[in-house]
């Protein structure tokens, strides 16, 4: 069994780009290829990537974002590229997107 390496969450949330990069790595992992065969617009299901796996990636993200992730979230965005971006516009300038939008409405 390969031992998870532990990541301190930074202040300021990660880019779309660390998103993917995280993702790519992870998934790799998961389902043993090696990262550069890991295409960014193919569904996670095209990997082989199970229910139990797919629900234990977002809990591994909601651990690396320090912040909630739904457990269906592989399903909502299915591709490296839609949940990299989905993850990345959750924020706003370090700030969940709906808490930008009530200081909008003050």
């Amino acid at each position: 069994m390969l031992k998870k390496k532990k990541v301190v969450p930074s202040a300021e949330p990660p880019s779309e780009e660390a998103i993917r990069a995280w993702l790519i790595a992870n998934i790799a992992n998961v389902v043993n290829l090696d990262p550069g065969r890991i295409d960014i617009h193919q569904t996670f299901d095209n990997y082989g990537l199970d229910s139990l796996q797919a629900v234990s990636l977002s809990g591994d993200l909601e651990n690396w974002l320090n912040r909630e992730v739904s457990p269906t979230v592989v399903w909502d965005y299915p591709t490296v590229e839609m949940l990299a971006r989905h993850l990345s516009k959750d924020h706003v300038n370090g700030q969940p997107a709906e808490s930008q939008l009530e200081k909008g409405t003050d």
